[in-house]
C-alpha cells in the first residue's frame, strides 16, 4: 500500500513538472506511475537537456536552487 501511494505521489509531481516545463507530461506521468520516484533522476536530467538544446550551447546558463 505504501509503495502505490509512493508511486502515485511521485506520478502526480512529475505529471506537474512535466506541465510546467513543456514536456511530455502524459509519457513523464505514465513512467513515474510506474517505477516511482526512479524516475526522478532521469526526469531532470530529461529537462536540463531539452533547456540546453532550446537554448544553445554558447548561452550561459545560471539555475539558483
Amino acid at each position: 500500500m505504501l509503495i502505490a501511494l509512493c508511486c502515485l505521489l511521485s506520478a502526480l509531481l512529475v505529471y506537474i513538472q512535466a506541465l510546467r516545463n513543456a514536456m511530455g507530461a502524459k509519457r513523464w506521468g505514465v513512467a513515474a506511475l510506474m517505477l516511482g520516484p526512479v524516475v526522478l533522476p532521469l526526469f531532470i536530467s530529461h529537462k536540463r537537456m531539452t533547456l540546453l538544446r532550446a537554448l544553445g550551447r554558447d548561452n550561459v546558463l545560471w539555475q539558483p536552487r
